[in-house]
C-alpha cells in the first residue's frame, strides 16, 4: 500500500484510510467504498437499460430466429461496461446509484483494464452467445420445434458445462465484495480498480 501524510499533524499512514490514526483528523479525498447491496441495485438499473435488448432477443428466439439478428443483438453488450467505465467513470446503473469505478489514484479506468474489470461478464456472455448460436443452427430449431421440447431432449453439452463454472465463479467473485477489505470483487483486484462512492 502507497503512504499518505496527514495535513493536519504531519504523520504517515497507510492510503485508503479515513481518518488519521494519529490525530483522528479525516483524510481529504478519502473515497468511501461502494458496499454488496449498492453495487446490486446498480447491476439492477443496468439490466433495465438492456431490457429491450432482451425482448427483441425473446422475439427473434421464438418467432423471426435470424443469426444475423442474434449477433447484432449480443454487440453492445461485449461493449457497454468496458467502454462506460473506462469513459465515463460509471455504468447508468452506477451513475444512477451514485457510486464510479477508479484505478489506485482516484482516476478513471484505462479501457485495458476496464476490459480486464468486466471480463468474468464477457467470457460469460460470449459462452451464452456460442450456445444460442449453436441453437439456431440445429436442425430441430430450424424446423420450428418449440424450445421447451428442444432443451428436454438436448443431452447436457460442453458448454453447458462451462456456463455453469463461470455462473458459480462470478457468484462467488461477487459476494467477495461483502467480505474483502475496501469492498473489492476479485475482478477488481485483477483490474486494480476501486468501487466507491462519487465525491459529493
Amino acid at each position: 500500500m502507497a503512504i499518505q501524510t496527514c495535513a493536519s499533524c504531519g504523520q504517515e499512514f497507510q492510503e485508503w484510510v479515513e481518518y488519521c490514526p494519529h490525530c483522528s483528523a479525516p483524510v481529504a479525498h478519502y473515497a468511501r467504498p461502494a458496499g454488496f447491496w449498492i453495487r446490486v441495485g446498480a447491476s439492477v438499473v443496468d439490466w433495465l437499460v438492456f431490457v429491450p435488448l432482451i425482448l427483441l432477443n425473446l422475439w427473434n428466439m421464438f418467432w423471426h430466429r435470424s443469426i444475423a439478428v442474434l449477433v447484432l443483438i449480443s454487440v453492445p453488450g461485449f461493449f457497454y461496461k468496458p467502454f462506460m467505465e473506462a469513459f465515463c467513470g460509471a455504468t447508468v446503473g452506477k451513475l444512477a446509484v451514485g457510486v464510479k469505478v477508479a484505478d489506485a489514484a482516484g482516476k478513471k479506468l484505462s479501457l485495458f483494464n476496464a476490459y480486464i474489470r468486466a471480463f468474468p461478464f464477457l467470457l460469460s456472455g460470449a459462452v451464452n452467445l456460442a450456445g444460442q448460436l449453436m441453437l439456431f443452427t440445429s436442425e430441430k430449431f430450424k424446423a420450428g420445434e418449440s424450445l421447451i421440447r428442444i432443451n428436454a431432449t438436448k443431452p447436457l453439452s460442453f458448454l453447458d458445462v462451462v456456463g455453469y463454472v463461470i455462473a458459480a465463479f462470478i457468484l462467488i467473485d461477487c459476494v467477495m465484495v461483502a467480505f474483502t477489505f475496501r469492498k473489492r470483487a476479485l475482478h477488481d483486484m485483477l483490474a486494480e480498480s476501486y468501487c466507491v462512492y462519487k465525491e459529493p
